[in-house]
């Protein structure tokens, strides 16, 4: 078994044990993972986008969103083909919902879209209270596994994908030459 399979495995027992002992996770996660739903992405970005001093964020987050989107969703889902945990795993994902999904599984279009989005605010503004964007594009990104419509590298793989995407952006419109030594 690979290191990939073995990670995927351990995570799918891990979040199926969470249900196990806390029921009220498959609610609370079924509402989280909206929060990396296309139109909820939208609003956010447009919220972003009329206010001037919020301007600059909200164009990165569109920009990215966009360019993450047709990289995953676009190139990268349909190249790889992968099955979703649902013809592995039936039962915990009947156990948590199941949510329905129609494409196919890697990468995870919610955890890269969701980090090519929330990841900019942390970029952009004070890093105190901004984080708090970064943990929430990792609640959805978890919420994916959690609901067993992702494995677990799926959902890095997709966020890997969402943070680079953002992060070029972000130097590309900010016109900043990063230097790593």
């Amino acid at each position: 078994m690979s290191l990939i399979n073995r990670l995927d495995s351990s995570a799918i027992e891990f979040v199926h044990s969470l249900h196990n002992n806390f029921n009220f996770l498959d609610y609370f996660f079924s509402l989280v993972t909206n929060m990396g739903d296309a139109l909820f992405l939208f609003i956010v970005i447009i919220t972003f986008l009329i206010f001037k001093k919020t301007r600059l964020c909200g164009i990165n987050m569109a920009v990215s969103c966009f360019i993450a989107f047709i990289i995953t969703a676009v190139i990268l889902k349909p190249l790889i083909a992968r099955e979703r945990p649902i013809t592995e795993y039936y039962d915990y994902w009947v156990a948590v919902g199941s949510h329905i999904e129609t494409s196919f599984s890697c990468p995870s279009s919610h955890a890269t879209v969701s980090f090519a989005v929330y990841l900019p605010i942390f970029l952009y503004f004070n890093k105190l209270y901004s984080f708090l964007a970064v943990v929430l594009a990792l609640i959805i990104s978890f919420s994916r596994v959690y609901l067993m419509v992702h494995y677990m590298s799926d959902v890095i793989f997709g966020a890997f994908v969402g943070i680079i995407v953002s992060f070029v952006v972000y130097v590309f419109i900010n016109k900043k030459i990063v230097i790593v030594s």
